[in-house]
Parts: C-alpha cells; sequence; structure tokens
C-alpha cells in the first residue's frame, strides 16, 4: 500500500487540524504515514502513534524504509519546491486557505502547484472555483469531525472553566481574522455572560479581550481534552471578519461544535450559508440580540445538528480522498 509523507509544516500536538486529522485516517486505512514533525528534537527519534503512522521528529522521513509508491502530502504551498527531496511516485496539494491577506505569501508558488501537483483537494467552494479552470484532477472535500471523539459527554468538568454565568465560547486559532471589534461590543453588551476563549496566538502576540472581566482565555488544550470543554458550552462562536481570506474558510470548529451538540453563532461566511441549524448574524446588536434568544429558547435542534456532525465525519472525508489517490494510482501503473 502507498506511503504517505508529510513534510514539516505543523506541531502535531499544537492544534489538531486538518493535516492530522487525514493523514491518521489514511493511517487506520492500512496506509503508512511518514509525518516530519516541526520542532526542535535534541534527542531524534521516531515516534509511532498507530501501527502505520510515524512521527519523524529530527529524523527526514526519507531515511525511514517505507513502501511504495510514495506519496507527497503537501498543505504549505512553499513546499512544492521542496518535492525533489523526497522523488515521490505523486504529488498531492491539500488546499485549505486563499492565498489572502494573511496567507498572501503562498500566492506566488501557485503556479507550480498547478504545474506539479498530481491531485489537488480544496476545503472549501471559492478554493476549488480557483483550481478546477487550471487543473484537469481537482476535487472538493470540505473539513469535517472526527465524531466519536466530540460526542460523548465528558463525565467531568474542567476546573479551569468560569462558574456562576452563560458560558459563549471559543475554540481554535486566536488570530487577526476574528472580529474582535465585534466581540468587544458583544461583551460589553453582555456583563452577565461568561466569554471563554481557548486555542493557540496565531500572528497575535497577546490577547485582544485581557481587559474585560467576564472574558477567559484558557490557553491551548489538548486535543484530548477539548471535548470536555465544549460540552459546557452554551454557544459555540465563529466571530470571523469576512475577508477574501475568510470566504474560503471551512471552519472546523463548526463540526466539532455540532459533534458536542451546542448551537452555533456565527457571522454570515460563504461556507456557513448552508449549514442545517446555523445562528448567523454579522450586525452588532442583532449579534447580541441572538446570543440572548440562544440562551434563553429551548434547544430542539440539538439531535439534527449532531446528525450533520455525524455525516461529515473525518472517515468519510478520507475515504473520498483516497477513492481519487486510488484511481489516479491505477492510472499511473496502465501507462507504465
Amino acid at each position: 500500500m502507498p506511503t504517505f509523507i508529510y513534510p514539516p509544516s505543523i506541531p502535531w500536538n499544537w492544534m489538531f487540524q486538518r493535516p492530522q486529522q487525514l493523514l491518521s485516517q489514511f493511517s487506520l486505512s492500512g496506509h503508512t504515514v511518514l509525518y516530519e514533525d516541526l520542532g526542535n528534537f535534541p534527542q531524534p527519534k521516531i515516534k509511532t502513534l498507530f501501527p502505520n503512522l510515524h512521527l519523524c521528529q529530527g529524523i527526514p522521513a526519507m531515511n525511514i524504509p517505507h513502501p511504495r509508491p510514495r506519496l507527497l502530502w503537501l498543505t504549505v504551498p512553499s513546499h512544492i519546491n521542496s518535492i525533489a527531496d523526497y522523488n515521490p511516485d505523486l504529488i498531492i496539494y491539500d488546499a485549505v486557505d486563499e492565498p489572502k491577506d494573511e496567507f498572501a505569501s503562498w500566492a506566488p508558488y501557485y503556479p507550480s502547484i498547478i504545474q506539479k501537483a498530481n491531485l489537488i483537494f480544496c476545503s472549501s467552494q471559492s478554493i476549488y472555483d480557483y483550481f478546477s479552470p487550471r487543473h484537469p484532477r481537482v476535487y472538493l472535500v470540505p473539513n469535517g469531525v472526527d465524531y466519536v471523539h466530540f460526542s460523548p459527554k465528558p463525565s467531568l468538568r474542567p476546573k479551569d472553566l468560569p462558574e456562576g454565568k452563560p458560558i459563549i465560547g471559543y475554540s481554535g486559532a486566536i488570530a487577526p481574522w476574528i472580529d474582535w471589534e465585534l466581540l468587544k461590543a458583544v461583551i460589553k453588551q453582555n456583563p452577565g455572560i461568561n466569554f471563554v476563549f481557548i486555542g493557540a496566538f496565531f500572528q497575535l502576540h497577546k490577547f485582544p479581550l485581557r481587559n474585560y472581566k467576564n472574558v477567559y482565555y484558557l490557553g491551548l488544550k489538548s486535543y484530548y481534552d477539548l471535548p470536555a470543554y465544549l460540552h459546557h458550552f452554551d454557544v459555540g462562536l465563529i466571530p470571523f471578519l469576512q475577508t477574501d481570506m475568510t470566504k474560503g474558510c471551512n471552519p472546523i470548529k463548526l463540526f466539532e461544535y455540532y459533534a458536542s451538540g451546542i448551537p452555533v453563532l456565527a457571522t454570515p461566511l460563504p461556507e456557513l450559508l448552508s449549514i442545517p441549524k446555523i445562528n448567523l448574524e454579522s450586525d452588532t446588536y442583532r449579534f447580541s440580540l441572538r446570543i440572548q434568544h440562544l440562551l434563553e429558547t429551548k434547544d430542539s435542534d440539538k439531535a439534527e445538528r449532531m446528525a450533520y456532525a455525524q455525516a461529515n465525519d473525518w472517515a468519510e472525508r478520507s475515504g473520498r480522498i483516497l477513492q481519487q489517490i486510488l484511481i489516479k494510482d491505477s492510472r499511473n501503473q496502465e501507462s507504465v
């Protein structure tokens, strides 16, 4: 069976996102995965997480014997210039963000990706719309969720969660694309609500809401612990600015919130417009009113939200991808 190699892009334990999820699913399907972990490793080693998934910590993946064909899985555009280091049989680019705003530095690499990649997978419609006229093998595969991980209600309540008030929560990157001005106004309007933020800093050096008494930044939580926090949110937030970059954002947190059973309030990003039972507002006053409505109204949509999450599990996503890889690989063998 094929071997997937993922060049050093994201630390395995930073935030468990699309690359880690999909590559984990590939390994569970019997494929060898060599994940070149990002970081400083004074004692280089190979750390085996599953029978077929190996973290290469300070050791190049090419130093490890593995079966072919060798598939190079890329999510960082600049790595298209490193393909000679891997001598791959198949080059796959997984496009996860628009090359705009915070990711504008990606754009110069796109001509090379279009020329050299054998397959391109896209996490959103706008990204797909860019690549599909320019490449013959482009497929739309949105983000998903590990439903079994997020759906069971944990028995213990995390000790650092604030008590005594409803919790409006956010889980994900603490980043410039969050609408901080919207949040500041909403937080001021709702002193009787606790706003909780969980996640790692991305292109920010300090927490923008640190001076508000009803705001709690709890830092980055492990993927193992994250469901315990989400299950204690009364509402999950996706308060993103509407920009050229976020028009291509298919938020993983949407699926994780839904799998946890909580209602979601978001700004009207294009990728969220067709999501069932989601609440979308862009105006500050209406955003605040919607929070109050969600807290005061009986939730009759929980089962439908969880069913939607279950139908969008990462296992389904990886199956779609592996099917296209199998088709492409078989065509390559026929042409030899």
